[in-house]
């Protein structure tokens, strides 16, 4: 008997159809999800910080404590922070115009008006409460981690090559961005700095946000530099807005042409298409959370795709240097083998 075989074009409507369908999924469940995407990818970025902790000689009791109670303090300082420099900002919000007869002043205060109506910077115990929510769901699942490892392993098997390949792309992931880290606490650091010099209303605000934003490529930082070049020029007028405006070029150049590329020797093997594409596309999935962690979430998709034949040829769209990508994922691998 001929076994019924379904033809290549079916099977491609039908992965496409799946897709569709997960997207609209996502978009509908995006109020629960986002936040809780978010704070799955804080809590693996803080786990580096807990086995760095191990590494130097702490024992894993030690470590998990110190991690907790770190984690804790500094989401309780930032949330706090955050709720006393909002309630300021919305307050101050209605008096703050550019007063000038030129048309570019009247452009500026056109994105003032917009970024008021459009941010929800007013609704502060709502941005609270969900920052309260992802603070006590990250430090959960830092808690839990090892234990989901455990299980993963005894249920699907010490030597599931699809195991290996996921804790190897996580690992992979996880490298990149503890870089990123560093790098947008640099950028943050250094915005703060100077605006507080400046005299620049709010600038360790505008300094969280430049980490924060950091992680947008390409946009983040340009977003970043919006407001404060704004407060800027109400107070110093153009030339105010200008010299802040350079100032954010510059650190921007130093990091990205110089600190960046020698913390890292290979980026996330991505199209630059995809990477810009993937931030609006996650963005209007997920909301704002979507920005932040839009390439994780893609990078992850791409590995997926590449490990079937009918997918395949979609990793291979989205990715630059695909052979360098494959080559680096296994050499990451024989490491993790041998350091295990």
């Amino acid at each position: 008997m001929n076994e019924f075989k379904i033809p290549r074009f079916l099977q491609q409507i039908s992965i496409m159809a799946v897709i569709f369908i997960v997207i609209i999924g996502l978009k509908y469940t995006s109020s629960i999800l986002g936040p809780i995407i978010l704070s799955v990818f804080f809590s693996l970025l803080i786990y580096t910080f807990l086995m760095w902790l191990k590494k130097r000689g702490l024992s894993y009791n030690l470590s998990i404590l110190l991690t907790l109670v770190g984690v804790f303090a500094l989401g309780t300082a930032v949330l706090g922070f955050l709720a006393v420099t909002l309630a300021q900002l919305v307050k101050d919000l209605p008096n703050f115009s550019i007063d000038s007869s030129s048309f570019l002043a009247e452009y500026a205060n056109q994105i003032i008006q917009f970024i008021i109506s459009h941010i929800p910077v007013s609704n502060i115990s709502e941005i609270v409460a969900m920052g309260i929510f992802i603070l006590f769901a990250t430090i959960f699942l830092v808690y839990e981690l090892p234990q989901i490892k455990t299980r993963l392993i005894e249920g699907f098997g010490k030597d599931n090559l699809a195991l290996h390949k996921s804790f190897a792309l996580i690992g992979t992931m996880l490298k990149y961005f503890v870089i990123r880290v560093k790098v947008n606490f640099i950028y943050g650091i250094g915005v703060s700095a100077i605006l507080f010099i400046f005299d620049i209303n709010f600038a360790v605000l505008w300094g969280l946000l430049t980490f924060f934003l950091g992680f947008i490529p390409y946009l983040g930082i340009t977003l970043a530099a919006i407001p404060p070049v704004l407060v800027a020029w109400a107070k110093y007028g153009i030339e105010g807005a200008i010299a802040i405006g350079i100032l954010f070029i510059v650190i921007n150049t130093i990091v990205e042409s110089y600190i960046f590329p020698k913390l890292t020797g290979k980026g996330l093997q991505m199209s630059v298409y995809v990477v810009f594409a993937s931030l609006f596309v996650w963005g209007w999935i997920l909301g704002p959370s979507g920005f932040l962690v839009g390439v994780p979430l893609t990078l992850i998709i791409i590995k997926y795709l590449e490990n079937f034949d009918e997918t395949r040829w979609l990793a291979l769209l989205m990715t630059s240097g695909h052979e360098n990508a494959k080559k680096n994922l296994e050499e990451d691998t024989d490491k993790e083998s041998i350091n295990q």
